[in-house]
């Protein structure tokens, strides 16, 4: 739990430097030791003496999807057609940019008061979006649909993360085209150190097998493979993904999940299915659910959004599959049966 008061305290202090820059231009440092902050037009003393990163426009990028994107100068007014893209952007200082969200945006609170331009991805109403005048747009791998009459509004900046690697390049990218290159920055040492404190503590330790459980509706039990940040989740918080030879996204069968038999099951708050409930189903017979070894997590969102908050994700997680590790106990949700059907 310390590790995780540590990262929290540090999330409030990058969001508090967020919030205070979220209105700049940029900043910029002489050798005199003054600081001028862009619109806001004040200026303060600092000790340093060195000039802070600066983007020169027009600036011309790729994308994630090898797209060749230019942005003629220093972006605005930003719609972001995905929560990570969102939570990124408040991160990194550039939250104050903003003028239009998905309805699913929910974090930083500051997101309560931005338009929302409605669901995720091709579901945004394309409408609402060319009436907010955007100077920029950037969007997830899921708006691809709509990429065509987005480009007849703004310029569309397309991020595909699907490990912590790429949410590193994300926040840098995303740092680069809003000038907020050094917020960014300071963002990825962060995570950096924060993910090598939980390998270092685990990497000697035995790798249990792992189930990650997203999804078990309708008799079907979908969960992350190879190729996504929750892998890298698993992975770096010392676990192996049983379902690391598939790529993306399935939903294995019964016979194949009794075969790798997890020896920690981790599901989601909104898998459909609480860990009591996996009493009744064929997982009762998995090591994991004999022996009490099925975890909640406290936030689905932390797993799902290839954001900055994924450190969270990774402590949680280290949490669950070495208790010990971190002077934890949890209560045991292990069956009275060792069996049954469902």
């Amino acid at each position: 739990m310390r590790m995780r008061k540590v990262f929290r305290g540090l999330v409030v202090a990058i969001l508090v430097i967020a919030v205070f820059t979220a209105g700049c231009i940029g900043e910029t440092t002489s050798n005199s030791g003054k600081t001028t902050q862009g619109q806001s037009g004040t200026s303060t003393t600092t000790t340093t003496t060195t000039t802070a990163i600066q983007t020169i426009y027009p600036l011309t990028i790729k994308d994630d999807m090898n797209r060749t994107v230019t942005i003629t100068k220093e972006p605005q007014r930003i719609v972001s057609l995905a929560p990570s893209i969102t939570e990124t952007l408040f991160y990194i200082g550039a939250g104050g940019k903003l003028v239009g969200v998905t309805q699913w945006d929910d974090w930083p609170p500051a997101v309560e008061n931005i338009t929302r331009i409605g669901g995720y991805g091709k579901y945004a109403n394309v409408e609402i979006i060319a009436n907010l005048s955007p100077d920029l747009i950037i969007a997830d791998a899921y708006s691809l649909d709509i990429l065509g009459n987005l480009e007849k509004i703004a310029p569309v900046v397309v991020v595909n993360p699907k490990d912590v690697n790429g949410i590193y390049n994300q926040i840098e990218l995303l740092g680069k085209i809003t000038n907020r290159q050094g917020q960014a920055g300071r963002v990825i040492e962060e995570m950096k150190a924060n993910i090598s404190r939980v390998t270092e503590k685990v990497k000697n330790l035995t790798r249990p097998r792992v189930f990650f459980l997203l999804s078990a509706y309708n008799g079907e039990y979908w969960t992350a493979g190879k190729d996504t940040f929750m892998d890298d989740v698993i992975r770096l918080a010392g676990g192996r993904n049983i379902f690391d030879d598939i790529s993306g996204w399935g939903k294995p069968g019964r016979e194949e999940i009794l075969a790798r038999d997890p020896e920690v099951i981790v599901l989601l708050p909104t898998s459909g299915i609480d860990a009591t409930q996996l009493c009744d189903t064929f997982l009762a017979q998995t090591t994991a659910v004999k022996e009490g070894k099925v975890y909640t997590a406290k936030d689905a969102n932390v797993y799902q959004r290839p954001s900055p908050r994924i450190v969270n994700a990774i402590m949680e997680m280290a949490e669950f599959l070495h208790p010990a590790a971190f002077n934890l106990g949890f209560n045991s949700t292990a069956c009275a049966v060792s069996s049954s059907s469902g």
